[in-house]
């Protein structure tokens, strides 16, 4: 063996960050790349619906597989805040679905975790597509990523009706 195959120092050591560590090894972050991390992704958005309705903030969830072979997540509490993150400096919404452990939990002995707690983030990196809507004071807004990437900033799209917040996996 020559010098160069055996020798190994910190400079071998490689720190991926951010959806660059999700997709190289998605299977760390979900258990798998088949269908039960399929599944896995959607469950990590769903228990961040799950817990809003947990801590009385809403009234119930909604998961529909559409047509498309994508995957709705809804529910009818306030909405991720758009306006930006304390000390982060990006939107609330662009915090939580692009940095890895981000966002606010209800805490408490009433969470439920159906995934390993990563959050949307995970979801949003390896998908090839997701829609986010938040409905927030009347007011609806709309992103869209590709691959954990903001494609653009959120949008306004309506003022008024009811609250109904989601994520749209495809």
């Amino acid at each position: 063996m020559s010098d160069e195959a055996i020798r190994y120092d910190a400079s071998h050591i490689q720190v991926p960050e951010g959806t660059e560590a999700v997709r190289k090894r998605p299977g760390m972050y979900v258990g798998s790349t088949g269908e039960r991390g399929l599944w896995h992704l959607v469950f990590e958005v769903a228990d961040r619906a799950v817990n809003e309705v947990l801590a009385g903030r809403a009234g119930c969830v909604d998961i529909t597989l559409t047509p498309d072979g994508g995957v709705r997540v809804t529910d009818d509490g306030p909405g991720v805040p758009i306006e930006d993150a304390r000390d982060v400096g990006d939107p609330g919404l662009v915090t939580l679905l692009t940095r890895m452990h981000a966002g606010a939990k209800p805490g408490g002995r009433h969470d439920v975790a159906f995934g390993y707690g990563m959050g949307p983030f995970v979801t949003n990196a390896l998908s090839s597509r997701l829609t986010a809507e938040v409905r927030r004071e009347g007011i609806r807004w709309v992103q869209e990523h590709s691959r954990g990437v903001a494609l653009s900033a959120a949008r306004l799209c309506a003022r008024g009706g009811p609250a109904q917040n989601g994520s749209k996996l495809g």
